[in-house]
């Protein structure tokens, strides 16, 4: 099962400078390690060594290639996001808004859990950004959460797995920067079986609940992610700049029976997909205000289970609709949850909250309706 562009030997050392492959072990020795702060477990010179090299303009660092680690095979990419930094802070680290608003294409539900240090009251980085100060004394965060995704492309499977998270709030050569790190904290629960709906830029998702893959060949298999880590670099291109720099290491290992399958070109696919619905969100000129999106949140956060239902139960009809001519959502795992209009009936509270939370920011941003 040797992956095509993992086979070659020499690939896993990677091409990264030793310095810098240093400042990642270092990263994530840190994530998951509460005690890690500057001085003990994070030397901030280590640290400035990394965004040198992640912050360098994407033709530099075009061919660059991190070595091999436990998470298994890994990738650098390098793009930009046209909005500013602070506020893709707004949107994306307040703990009122969940993770599936405003990375739709990739997270089905993501909530911090309780004693993560970003759950702190007043704490709001996207107004710490601009402090000259944290450039000798980073603000740094430690927390856990627990993140599903959407489908797979390829397989048609999600996962369901705990995260360490650390964040660091810095500024590096006049520049704002985030950089967070996570690290799963165990293997996955088991790869279920998910269907992409019409195109995946539409964000439409169905979750049976089913354990396997819903690619023919494969569907018996029971999968799983073993292992993942990321270091994210978010940052100003320039001081105050409207553009905000995205540089990203990333590794999984996933497969089944212990087997690795996942080869660089899924990652970087991954990591793609990723990006490609967080700038849908984050560069819409439809984009509610952040304090509406974590209202909207908190108003399905305070109906009981019975009202969430009836609130989901015109989208349930309609996907029973359009499920009887759909190759994948005719099939029994499927179909047997969503006839009658009865799928909202088959979801958890945090489920039913999750799929109201993205149909409200689809409608919002102009996305088209399901069966529309």
């Amino acid at each position: 099962m040797a992956s095509d562009d993992n086979a070659d030997k020499t690939s896993e050392k990677g091409n990264l400078p030793a310095p810098v492959e240093d400042a990642v072990t270092m990263l994530l020795g840190a994530v998951g390690d509460r005690g890690a702060v500057p001085g003990k477990g994070l030397d901030l010179a280590a640290l400035n060594t990394l965004l040198d090299f992640a912050m360098q303009p994407a033709a530099a660092t075009e061919k660059a290639l991190p070595a091999k680690r436990d998470p298994g095979y890994g990738i650098f990419y390098r793009s930009q996001i046209n909005a500013p930094l602070e506020k893709l802070l707004r949107y994306c680290y307040d703990p009122a808004i969940p993770q599936e608003a405003v990375f739709p294409a990739s997270i089905r539900s993501s909530r911090w859990q309780p004693g993560s240090d970003i759950m702190k009251n007043g704490l709001r980085l996207w107004e710490r950004a601009a402090d000259q100060g944290l450039a000798d004394a980073p603000l740094v965060l430690h927390g856990a959460e627990r993140e599903e995704i959407t489908p797979d492309t390829f397989s048609g499977c999600y996962y369901a797995y705990a995260l360490n998270r650390l964040l660091i709030l810095t500024r590096h050569e006049g520049r704002a920067v985030l950089i967070s790190v996570s690290r799963q904290a165990e293997p996955s629960s088991v790869g279920r079986k998910g269907a992409i709906v019409g195109k995946d830029t539409d964000w439409e998702y169905v979750y049976s609940g089913v354990p396997g893959a819903t690619t023919r060949g494969i569907s018996w298999m029971d999968t799983y992610m073993y292992d993942s880590a990321t270091i994210t670099v978010f940052f100003e291109e320039q001081p105050g700049a409207g553009a905000t720099g995205y540089a990203l290491f990333k590794w999984v290992k996933a497969g089944w029976a212990n087997l690795n399958v996942v080869q660089r070109k899924h990652i970087r696919s991954g990591a793609e997909r990723f990006l490609s619905g967080f700038r849908q969100v984050l560069e819409s000129d439809r984009l509610p205000p952040a304090e509406t999106i974590a209202a909207r949140t908190g108003e399905f956060d305070r109906m009981n289970e019975d009202a969430l239902r009836t609130a989901l139960a015109d989208y349930s009809v309609r996907l029973a609709v359009v499920a009887k001519d759909d190759s994948i959502l005719s099939r029994d795992d499927f179909w047997k949850i969503i006839k009658d209009g009865a799928y909202a009936t088959h979801l958890s509270r945090e489920e039913l909250v999750s799929a109201l939370l993205k149909n409200y920011m689809k409608e919002r941003l102009g996305k088209p309706a399901l069966g529309s």
